[in-house]
């Protein structure tokens, strides 16, 4: 069993995850991870990974590029993480299964969010010296990968 203190932040560590990525903070994004920690994008039905980052380095290029990417063209990503199934394995680990849904808004011209993306996260949480931190991080989501097949030549 985990205490209510270590659920409310391992919870909490989703909600960050959420919030640093939708808000281009490189900062934020890579000390959610441990420093071993790898993070596998599994898109649409994929068997192998579409997408792997590990280490420091490679989480801050990921909010790099998504700012290169999204950032620049006026495009606004939300992350929708409702519910979360924490499985402890001991004391200082856990596993975590979240439920997410993504939204996007093209501005100005698009302000209405569309949902583009759903599919679910499943993680693996240590206790660290900075507290709860994702080591392990496996997204499958289905859906719109394309800003152009969302938005037309508009983007």
């Amino acid at each position: 069993m985990i205490s209510s203190k270590d659920r409310n932040e391992i919870l909490d560590l989703v909600t960050r995850d959420s919030f640093a990525w939708d808000s281009s903070d490189a900062d934020e994004f890579a000390a959610i991870f441990t420093d071993t920690a790898i993070m596998q994008f599994f898109v649409n039905g994929a068997q192998a990974p579409t997408t792997t980052l590990s280490g420091e380095n490679a989480f801050r290029r990921a909010i790099a590029g998504r700012i290169n990417r999204f950032d620049s063209i006026g495009l606004v990503t939300k992350h929708y993480m409702p519910n979360s199934i924490i499985s402890p394995h001991d004391l200082n680990s856990a596993h975590v299964k979240t439920q997410a849904q993504i939204t996007w808004q093209l501005m100005p011209d698009y302000p209405q969010p569309r949902p583009v993306q759903a599919g679910y996260y499943l993680s693996e949480v240590v206790r660290t010296e900075h507290g709860w931190q994702f080591s392990k991080r496996d997204v499958y989501l289905n859906g719109s990968v394309s800003i152009k097949e969302v938005y037309g030549g508009n983007a």
